[in-house]
C-alpha cells in the first residue's frame, strides 16, 4: 500500500501510517457485498480513514483488502462489525 507518493504525502504531513501495535486487524468474510470495489467509494468520503490510503490508484484498481479492512476496523470498529453482521443474515 506504500509507494512513493504516499511516503512523500506522509512526510509532508498529508497521509499518515498507523503504529503495528495500533493496527486493529480483522478477519472478513469473502462476500459479494464486503469487497474493497463496492466499498471504496463509500469510505473515500471518510477524511478520517482515507489519511491512512493513498489518493490515487492505477486504473482498475483498488486498495489491498486485508490493508483496507485493518485500517477501516482501527478507525471505524463499530461499522465494520455492522456490516460484516448485516452480509451475514
Amino acid at each position: 500500500m506504500i509507494n512513493k507518493d504516499f511516503l512523500k504525502d506522509v512526510l509532508h504531513d498529508k497521509k499518515r501510517l498507523l503504529k503495528l501495535g495500533d493496527l486493529r486487524c480483522v478477519v472478513v468474510p469473502k462476500f459479494d457485498e464486503l469487497s474493497v470495489k463496492k466499498l471504496f467509494p463509500l469510505i473515500m468520503g471518510d477524511a478520517e480513514v482515507m489519511q491512512y490510503l493513498p489518493d490515487t490508484y492505477p486504473k482498475g484498481r483498488v486498495p489491498d483488502r486485508e490493508y483496507t479492512f485493518n485500517v477501516l476496523h482501527t478507525v471505524r470498529p463499530d461499522y465494520v462489525r455492522k456490516m460484516i453482521t448485516h452480509a451475514q443474515t
